[in-house]
């Protein structure tokens, strides 16, 4: 037997003659209404970065005098060109007010905290050991250790004995900036705002004015190594220390850190850097982070994802 097919009934269509000016009415009402994507601004143009350093010291001369911040800008303004790069020296406090104020200017070797990215954009550049504590050889036998050697910085901090100099507006890495902001105000410890990477300060803890500071290798070697001074580990800053290249929290910000990435995310900019880095390293830290600094530099010769 066959199944009775139903047809469906023919649809009535109605017209309605709707005078033209309405019909243009409507259309752009309609139009307003309707949700549709905002063009997204045009990035900035980026024609000058200013680069803030206090990585500088006249003991060296030559390339290396700015440090990190010369390499930085001799290696961008081949890879960008386009670009002028200039070099003006501040100290770590004024430059992260410049930064945090959203200044057109930029800072090689910063810390990275999640703190300093409410404020700037970053990218990563280099794993650095961890600072130490920078001491006078004839204050050695008076500072508070553990079993392992490590310097107790809290016992440290608590002791009027010995007098510390440290920097002002400078982040250690997030273990010691901890243990720095909960010291005792008994005045053990002094801050100071030098315009260099930290000379000054070892300076006057080898003429007796400090008796300790907290610096990396770099600065050491910056300072020519000074023979009366001794480089001490930190109980609880052993781990790596992620530093960057930081622009402020801007649509200039955000368009020059693009370019920056661009220019060290791939294998000849990651060269670059751990190259860098290198130069101010002992041997034995070299060793002792090798395996860390290889994957670490095999990263960074990929492009960063940066949010904005």
């Amino acid at each position: 037997m066959l199944t009775a097919v139903i047809r469906p009934s023919p649809t009535r269509v109605r017209r309605f003659n709707i005078p033209r000016p309405v019909l243009a009415t409507l259309a752009l009402s309609l139009v307003a209404a309707a949700p549709c994507a905002r063009a997204q601004p045009a990035e900035p143009a980026v024609t000058k970065i200013t680069w803030l350093a206090s990585d500088h010291t006249p003991v060296m001369t030559g390339s290396d005098a700015s440090g990190v911040t010369n390499r930085v800008v001799t290696y961008l303004g081949k890879q960008w060109p386009q670009v002028q790069h200039e070099i003006v020296f501040a100290n770590a406090k004024r430059s992260w007010q410049m930064i945090e104020n959203g200044d057109e200017v930029c800072r090689a070797n910063m810390v990275r905290t999640p703190e300093r990215e409410k404020s700037a954009y970053f990218i990563n550049t280099q794993l650095t050991p961890p600072p130490q504590l920078v001491v006078r050889r004839d204050r050695l036998a008076k500072l508070p250790r553990n079993a392992a050697g490590e310097v107790l910085l809290q016992r440290l901090f608590s002791d009027t004995r010995l007098r510390g100099a440290l920097i002002d507006g400078r982040s250690y890495g997030p273990a010691l900036d901890e243990v720095l902001a909960a010291r005792p105000a008994n005045g053990a410890v002094s801050m100071y705002s030098p315009k260099d990477f930290g000379a000054r300060i070892l300076q006057m803890i080898s003429l007796g004015r400090a008796d300790y500071s907290i610096e990396q290798d770099m600065a050491l070697v910056m300072a020519g190594n000074p023979k009366d001074l001794a480089s001490v580990p930190i109980q609880g800053a052993s781990e790596l220390v992620m530093a960057g290249i930081a622009c402020p929290r801007t649509p200039w910000g955000l368009a020059a850190i693009r370019g920056i990435d661009r220019a060290y995310g791939r294998p000849e900019g990651a060269a670059n850097l751990r190259e860098g880095l290198m130069h101010w390293l002992t041997p034995e830290t070299k060793a002792h982070y090798a395996a860390r600094f290889d994957a670490f530099y095999r990263e960074r010769a990929k492009p960063s994802r940066i949010d904005p």
